[in-house]
């Protein structure tokens, strides 16, 4: 059965930079494409050739410093910049970069990490590590703050055309190059923080197989973890339908629209009576403690 698998925790765009004008069309590779599954419970997460190792820092009063191993796992040099950045996340999940906020009162985020080193050359298959470390000001309010270290692959530098080579064409060109960018969320939680998670409104639409909901978070801590549909027929063995690992309510986000579309049994063209069970965890590696728990009746 196929097993969905997505993240709102781990950012990875692609964009197109523009490459010089020239007198020459140089033929250009095609633009390779990056992952479309990204899921920050994985050890590591990969912008092109790079591979950053966790893909997720929580920091708190008894860990105050941090690593990041990067990895680049393909057969060219690749230079990477890395940067502190501010995002938010909308009620669809969706994360958007931030700018900081700058007036009188506000919070310094980016003063809160310092970060080393801003830029990194790697040959192909060498590794290195970027050290995190917390600086919290004495009148830090107590709270969770989030960050974003990216790391941006810079284009290498073009050859320039040669206007001497035969059969040469005169006219302008743009060759188009991809930039990738990646971001690993930095959590910073000082004094008590806590957080509570309840799953409300379901429905099932059995048209598109998609069961809906809303995941509603209280207090002052985000929640990070995998949900779980299961579908529990009046007789049978309990099947479970769909898994999404790695789903985040950030702070100061009360509420999150979410959706599971369902992978039914073999042989079954619809579900049948029975119950359908959600349930929210923290990822194994974190205990695989359950955080929130729903039913919804199917006629």
């Amino acid at each position: 059965m196929r097993l969905l698998s997505a993240s709102a925790d781990l950012l990875l765009t692609l964009t197109l930079a523009l490459g010089p004008l020239s007198a020459q069309a140089p033929p250009t590779a095609p633009i390779p494409a990056g992952p479309t599954d990204l899921a920050p419970s994985a050890p590591t997460a990969g912008a092109g050739q790079l591979l950053v190792a966790p893909a997720r820092v929580v920091l708190d009063m008894h860990k105050r410093t941090a690593e990041l191993n990067l990895s680049n796992t393909g057969f060219a040099p690749g230079t990477y910049r890395i940067a502190l950045i501010r995002m938010e996340m909308n009620e669809e999940g969706g994360i958007t970069e931030q700018p900081f906020d700058t007036t009188p009162g506000a919070v310094n985020l980016a003063g809160l990490i310092r970060f080393s080193p801003r830029e990194v050359v790697l040959g192909a298959q060498e590794s290195q590590t970027v050290r995190l470390q917390v600086r919290k000001p004495a009148d830090l309010p107590e709270g969770e703050y989030r960050l974003y270290l990216q790391f941006r692959g810079l284009p290498p530098a073009p050859e320039p055309p040669d206007p001497g080579q035969p059969g040469a064409k005169k006219g302008l060109s743009i060759r188009l190059q991809p930039v990738y960018c990646l971001a690993v969320p930095v959590i910073l939680r000082h004094g008590q923080t806590a957080a509570k998670l309840a799953l409300a409104d379901l429905a099932y639409d059995p048209a598109d197989r998609t069961l809906r909901f809303r995941m509603n978070r209280a207090g002052n801590q985000s929640v990070y973890g995998d949900l779980m549909a299961t579908w529990l027929p009046r007789s049978g063995a309990p099947v479970t339908v769909s898994e999404t690992t790695g789903i985040a309510v950030y702070v100061p986000n009360a509420t999150r629209k979410t959706a599971m579309p369902l992978e039914l049994p073999k042989g079954l063209a619809a579900l049948g009576a029975g119950r359908l069970k959600v349930t929210y965890r923290l990822p194994p590696a974190e205990g695989g403690t359950l955080l929130a728990e729903s039913f919804l009746d199917v006629p």
